[in-house]
């Protein structure tokens, strides 16, 4: 009997307890607007929305101003076959030699350092060829993009074969370039015509970075950076990319020879890496510019690979009718998590981490990027994957501000949202694939949360 009362008591406290925070919870008021929230005033709960997704290709991106070097070849079933080349303008750290009397050419050599990332497959052996530019590199309205095309002769001047270390005190790259190429650069510093980058670059155009067909590899190569690094067995020297060339003056009357260096560096206002892309045979097979493929005709599925500006759209066709629901309104929250689908999600498969979205019109024209609320910083989106779950991985957008947005335009205006991978600021081919709403495993979920009164 006694224990009875006991947990008699402890009910009714617990009763008592709820009763009080219930109270709580209705005698709190909302502003909304000028206006206060009344007593028929709800919060709903909705996730009916429909959202339609497709996969899309824009025209170019940009690929300059990233001090990054992109090379190689990537092969697989989802994206087809992707190629990556740099192309860049060189500039010698002096117009002239540190002496002409008496010098003699030894040698010309590029080192390539900062392997700090990569993609596919470094257990092979990588191979790059190094052309000379036929034509100036020019901008494009201050820009270079992923399908610039600027010639580069057929013939190469040096090649390089080399087991990726990537991370390690000895990832760089050693490449001796053509004699003939360094001893015409050697003649025409020596004499002493070159007194500017204008007339250098009439001789000179710059280099390209062309990676061999049989690579399943892509790597990075960082410029304007630089590693202490083992040049040879007795020598270490801090380099960063550079084209260095190496000359002396020769032995007269018992003097010893006086060595010397000049640094020749790559651009990095003038250098952009040249995208290709082949997508036949594969799950994009069709994908163009002018010819999207919806989610529904990609099993459900839609795609991102940074570098050739392939994102996923998002579509909310029926936004506008949350107009509807109440005479007055107020968005709570909104939020879409897209999941990478099973199947292509790994560590081998880099996910982007984080992604970007964007206002896009109807013709699949950036609008303008989604910022925070302090309106200059450009909201990221990262990629939950601690679960112990696959299923749980997840990018979790913020929708709110884009709801309001579309709320608030003309019933004629509609702008989507665009998905971008890594804004390729990372210049590395990272890429995804997320599901649709219908997906099997991985659906795109669309919650919103709305007062209405």
């Amino acid at each position: 009997m006694f224990t009875k009362k006991i947990m008699y008591k402890y009910l009714l406290m617990c009763v008592s307890i709820l009763f009080l925070c219930s109270c709580e919870r209705e005698s709190n008021t909302y502003e909304v607007g000028n206006s206060w929230m009344s007593g028929q005033s709800k919060v709903v709960m909705i996730d009916t929305l429909t959202i339609k997704m497709s996969t899309i290709m824009r025209d170019s991106v940009v690929t300059s101003g990233k001090s990054q070097m992109l090379v190689g070849n990537i092969k697989d079933n989802t994206f087809g076959k992707v190629t990556a080349s740099s192309l860049f303008e060189l500039s010698p750290e002096s117009y002239k030699l540190a002496t002409t009397t008496n010098v003699v050419f030894d040698s010309i050599v590029m080192y390539l350092t900062n392997i700090d990332a990569y993609y596919g497959d470094t257990l092979k052996t990588f191979k790059m060829d190094v052309h000379p530019m036929e034509s100036r590199i020019r901008l494009n309205n201050g820009y270079l993009y992923n399908k610039s095309q600027f010639n580069y002769s057929s013939t190469s001047i040096g090649t390089a074969e080399f087991l990726p270390r990537p991370n390690t005190d000895s990832s760089f790259v050693k490449i001796r370039l053509d004699q003939s190429y360094g001893q015409n650069l050697f003649n025409l510093l020596k004499s002493k015509d070159v007194t500017n980058q204008e007339y250098f670059l009439n001789f000179y155009k710059g280099l390209a970075l062309v990676p061999s067909s049989d690579n399943n590899a892509m790597l990075r190569f960082g410029i304007n950076t630089s590693y202490q690094v083992q040049i040879s067995s007795s020598t270490k020297e801090k380099v960063s990319n550079v084209v260095r060339m190496y000359y002396h003056t020769a032995s007269q009357n018992g003097t010893e020879d006086v060595k010397y260096t000049l640094d020749i560096n790559p651009s990095s206002t003038y250098q952009y890496n040249k995208v290709e892309s082949d997508f036949t045979g594969s799950e994009l097979a069709g994908l163009t510019p002018s010819h999207p493929i919806e989610s529904k005709n990609l099993g459900n599925k839609t795609y991102m690979m940074s570098g050739l500006g392939i994102c996923t759209k998002v579509e909310i066709p029926y936004l506008k009718t949350l107009k509807n629901l109440f005479t007055n309104y107020k968005l709570i929250s909104a939020n879409l998590s897209l999941s990478p689908v099973a199947g292509y999600y790994s560590k081998n498969f880099y996910n982007p981490n984080p992604i970007y979205y964007y206002l896009g019109d109807k013709k699949n024209t950036i609008v303008s990027p989604m910022y925070d609320t302090d309106g200059v910083t450009e909201i990221t989106i990262p990629l939950s994957d601690e679960s112990e779950f696959q299923s749980d991985y997840a990018y979790s957008i913020d929708m709110l501000s884009y709801f309001n947005t579309i709320l608030s335009e003309s019933a004629d205006s509609n702008n989507n949202l665009l998905i971008y991978p890594s804004s390729y600021l990372d210049v590395l081919p990272t890429k995804a694939v997320v599901g649709d709403a219908k997906n099997a495993t991985n659906p795109a979920k669309l919650k919103l949360y709305i007062l209405g009164y």
